[in-house]
């Protein structure tokens, strides 16, 4: 007899026909790849049809939310940033494709610390309105906020320990001596950017939040690993130092998943 889930209490997994080495295939799957993996390809390794896949995929998805607020909120040193997801525009002869806010594509608000922690929502502007309450549940009240030159992050600014922004329109890309850089968020954003273009293609905004949920997943459960390298100068030998984020383990992630399991 094949091993299957029967859960009291519901769970995506609650009463699943599917042979439980086959989710556990799936898990593995979505948890090991890089950027993520198209339900094309799953149910071609599962051996599932095409629907089927699409569900496993879209109930690991759900696992990953963390609407619980089971990981606290963002703190130290935080960057904020909108990134508009979504390829490029096809052409058109005649036709120019606006760029940045006057895009049509879904608007995204990313946040993310410096200590390897982000999040990520839809939303439908970057009114001050809109983020404030938003960035006021993600991010400790203590913490130092670091932005781009939007008007709408100078007063909430005020809420926060301290605030200091980046002018990307005057090409300020970084001051230094404030550590006022927005290059972690940025670095989120290419990677939500990367997944959704290369791996998921088209997507609709119905489950677009879905997608920068597992996304963020992969950002959260990453830990910080220093290289020290020792290169040879002129004046001898000079050692530097370098940090990279290593993936955690898979059957830690997994753990990690199941633990919020029940009742979504």
């Amino acid at each position: 007899m094949s091993p299957s889930i029967h859960c009291h209490n519901k769970s995506p997994l609650h009463a699943t026909k599917l042979d439980l080495r086959v989710w556990i295939a799936a898990f593995f799957l979505v948890l090991k790849s890089s950027k993520g993996i198209s339900f094309v390809v799953m149910a071609r390794i599962l051996g599932v049809n095409q629907k089927t896949a699409w569900k496993m995929g879209h109930a690991i998805r759900e696992l990953m939310d963390d609407r619980e607020a089971v990981s606290a909120r963002l703190n130290g040193v935080v960057e904020v940033d909108e990134a508009y997801v979504g390829g490029a525009p096809k052409f058109k002869k005649g036709v120019q494709n606006k760029r940045g806010r006057g895009t049509g594509k879904p608007m995204v608000l990313v946040a993310a610390d410096r200590n390897g922690q982000a999040k990520a929502a839809l939303i439908p502007n970057a009114r001050a309105a809109t983020l404030t309450p938003i960035m006021k549940n993600w991010i400790d009240p203590s913490s130092a906020l670091r932005s781009d030159s939007n008007l709408a992050y100078r007063k909430i600014g005020q809420s926060f320990a301290a605030h200091y922004t980046a002018n990307h329109g005057k090409r300020q890309y970084s001051w230094s001596s404030k550590g006022a850089h927005i290059n972690t968020v940025e670095a989120v954003n290419s990677q939500v950017q990367r997944a959704l273009i290369g791996v998921f293609h088209r997507l609709g905004r119905q489950h677009l939040q879905r997608y920068l949920i597992e996304i963020l997943w992969r950002w959260n459960h990453c830990q910080q690993e220093v290289k020290i390298r020792n290169r040879k100068t002129s004046s001898g030998t000079k050692a530097t130092t370098s940090t990279i984020w290593k993936p955690n383990p898979v059957v830690e992630q997994m753990r990690g998943l199941l633990c919020c399991a029940v009742g979504r």
